[in-house]
């Protein structure tokens, strides 16, 4: 299964701004964590011009819990909201629920639950 993890904002400036410090902190991340987690780019290949966040090939929900406390960490940073997703076989988008400054703490077990991961 693909799953997304996006910085959900629909303000386009805003999300300009935020573009490269979260990139950055993201790349950082990626490598010192060993995750299998990729990034996604605004600039460099996202659905549109706002697609700042990581995507992650799993079936496991283990895999998705330092990935989740990372982006929480960035979003009360930056006091943002992210939103987790799958993508279809068609590459369609499916947003599933949300995280971040203002929704809170994502719960593993609920989003694993959500995604329809096996525990």
């Amino acid at each position: 299964m693909k799953i997304y993890l996006y910085l959900d904002n629909d303000d386009a400036e805003a999300v300009r701004d935020l573009a490269e410090p979260m990139i950055a902190a993201m790349a950082t991340w990626l490598m010192a964590s060993r995750s299998s987690a990729a990034l996604v780019d605004c600039h460099e290949g996202g659905r549109s011009d706002r697609d700042i966040g990581l995507t992650i090939e799993t079936n496991r929900r283990s895999t998705l819990a330092k990935p989740l406390d990372f982006l929480y960490e960035l979003a009360t940073a930056y006091q943002q909201e992210f939103v987790i997703g799958v993508i279809d076989e068609q590459a369609v988008h499916e947003d599933i629920c949300y995280f971040g400054f203002e929704e809170g703490k994502p719960d593993i077990h609920e989003v694993a639950s959500y995604l329809g991961l096996p525990k």
